[in-house]
């Protein structure tokens, strides 16, 4: 049954159908550092990298296929943000390109 048939019919009912939200989670690059250096989170949710370093940083994401599943997020300068939604399951790791000790793991279920 297709979905719109599905959702117009919970709602002729009176069911109440709850669509769970994206979070969005606060990553601080500091000390030369990704705080927190890990996360657990679900698909669709949103990591935000905030660089609070006085030097420059790259952000490049490697998705769960490996290294030709991946973004590189360009430079970021001090006090700058940028941000990256995981939109599949699997296991991703972050770094910078620039400083190899900044980096950290993430877990999309």
């Amino acid at each position: 049954m297709p979905n719109r048939l599905v959702l117009a019919i919970a709602i002729v009912l009176g069911f109440v159908v709850a669509v769970p939200a994206a979070t969005t989670i606060k990553v601080i690059q500091h000390g030369l550092a990704l705080n927190p250096d890990s996360a657990v989170i679900s698909r669709g949710d949103r990591l935000i990298f905030t660089n609070d370093d006085d030097v420059i940083h790259n952000i490049h994401i490697f998705g769960p296929g490996g290294e030709d599943d991946s973004e590189d997020l360009g430079l970021q300068k001090p006090g700058k943000s940028l941000s990256y939604k995981f939109d599949k399951i699997g296991a991703y790791r972050v770094r910078c390109n620039i400083h190899p000790s900044v980096k950290m793991s993430v877990q999309v279920k």
